[in-house]
């Protein structure tokens, strides 16, 4: 009995996590073979961080908290921002160095930000399931709008670097199968790691996620810094917000 329970919790957990993670090819599709305006692009930047600042407000920390302490979700988000940032800055430092252009945004940076934060997000999936917990459905629907939104506009980004069709869909490809592996993952380290534990890595993707929609979302909404930039990130965050309440 214990045995099917267990695998009828792994396959639902690859499931949601291949769910959250079809963001990624569906966001990368439709950036190479749909042509957007930068004005759309923006509004895109400002809806996934709307919706990505909910998802850390009242989803990520308050399960951190849950899961240990105030302590261990501060460690977590330390040191998940401190991560993404010295990372970012790295990647800009070497690619603004090879282009000559001080003014342009490295879209390899998209790459790695996206798995830093979604990677332990779908660990967070596998752990809701493992733990029986609520919010399941929401954090799934949560997730994959974000990760849908944030990849149209830096799958553009790649394409605006002239890189090549096939190219940027595996790259995304490659963040797809890596980020689904997290949903089983965390279910099974709902074994043997302790709730602090646990903690740290719920938090350690919230703080990473802090980090990336600072320096490359919010940066990319308001290069046009209009009317409907503020309102798209607060239908976003207001959209993520109704599915925490009410799911």
């Amino acid at each position: 009995m214990y045995m099917y329970t267990d695998a009828l919790e792994i396959f639902n957990t690859l499931v949601l996590s291949i769910t959250v993670s079809s963001a990624f090819l569906i966001g990368a599709i439709l950036s190479i073979f749909i042509h957007y305006p930068e004005r759309i692009r923006a509004d895109l930047a400002a809806f996934s961080s709307g919706i990505f600042f909910a998802t850390i407000a009242f989803s990520l920390i308050d399960e951190a908290i849950r899961e240990g302490s105030f302590i261990t979700m501060v460690i977590g988000f330390v040191v998940g921002a401190v991560v993404f940032s010295v990372i970012n800055r790295i990647l800009q430092t070497r690619y603004k160095s090879k282009t000559k252009n001080k003014n342009t945004s490295s879209s390899k940076t998209v790459i790695i930000g996206t798995f830093l934060d979604s990677f332990p997000e779908t660990i967070f999936i596998g752990v809701i399931i493992a733990l029986n917990l609520q919010g399941l459905t929401s954090a799934v629907l949560a997730l994959f709008l974000g990760n849908l939104t944030a990849t149209m506009e830096g799958a553009k980004r790649m394409v605006d670097d002239s890189k090549h069709n096939l190219k940027i869909f595996n790259q995304w490809l490659y963040v797809f199968v890596i980020v689904t592996i997290g949903g089983p993952l965390g279910w099974y380290l709902e074994k043997p790691l302790n709730p602090e534990q646990l903690s740290m890595i719920i938090s350690f993707s919230a703080g990473a996620l802090m980090a990336f929609i600072t320096e490359e979302l919010i940066p990319q909404a308001y290069k046009r810094v209009e009317l409907h930039i503020g309102l798209s990130s607060s239908f976003g965050f207001i959209i993520a917000l109704a599915l925490f309440h009410y799911m």
